[in-house]
């Protein structure tokens, strides 16, 4: 498995538009792709949105999230990692935790003022949750209510979750 995590233009949709999302669990990953393209293109800056790709298939997609663009609920110091999708048919293969481990390196490498990683996790995806803590982040006890419930926020240091993740950890443009 040769994995790389790739920056993808706010043009970019089409590159992830073919993955699958199981359509009971969409929310969670923040709905359809193209409504989070067009929240990006509309937002503030200082969104990342990558492709996880295992060689030349794409099977996976998260957004990193910094500085004028942190939800409400980020801690100062953060990045916070969002919208996670991994192709349901492909579901179980490390591929979550392969995405969530280069989004760190991302962060390590690209924003080493940046200390921790943050996410929030909607406390009926009990999926989405050990996920998390298999990555190194912990609960902070904290509930935010967000946009389809209640969310748990966790947080760890950016370097914990880095991980010792083999592959590539490419950034380059699809």
């Amino acid at each position: 498995m040769t994995l790389t995590l790739r920056v993808l233009g706010l043009d970019d949709e089409a590159v992830v538009a073919d993955i699958a999302v199981d359509p009971d669990k969409a929310a969670y990953a923040g709905g359809p792709i193209g409504d989070i393209f067009k929240q990006l293109r509309a937002s503030q800056p200082r969104q990342t949105p990558f492709a996880l790709a295992d060689g030349d298939r794409v099977v996976g997609f998260i957004v990193a999230r910094e500085k004028a663009a942190l939800p409400v609920w980020a801690e100062a110091g953060c990045m916070t990692l969002n919208n996670l999708r991994i192709d349901t048919r492909l579901q179980g293969r490390g591929y979550g935790k392969a995405a969530i481990c280069l989004a760190a390196q991302w962060i390590s490498r690209e924003r080493p003022d940046v200390t921790h990683v943050m996410s929030s996790v909607n406390v009926a995806n009990l999926a989405a949750f050990h996920l998390n803590l298999a990555c190194g982040l912990t609960p902070m006890g904290r509930i935010f209510d967000g946009r389809i419930g209640p969310q748990r926020l966790m947080i760890a240091p950016v370097e914990r979750v880095c991980g010792d993740q083999p592959g590539s950890t490419s950034t380059r443009s699809l």
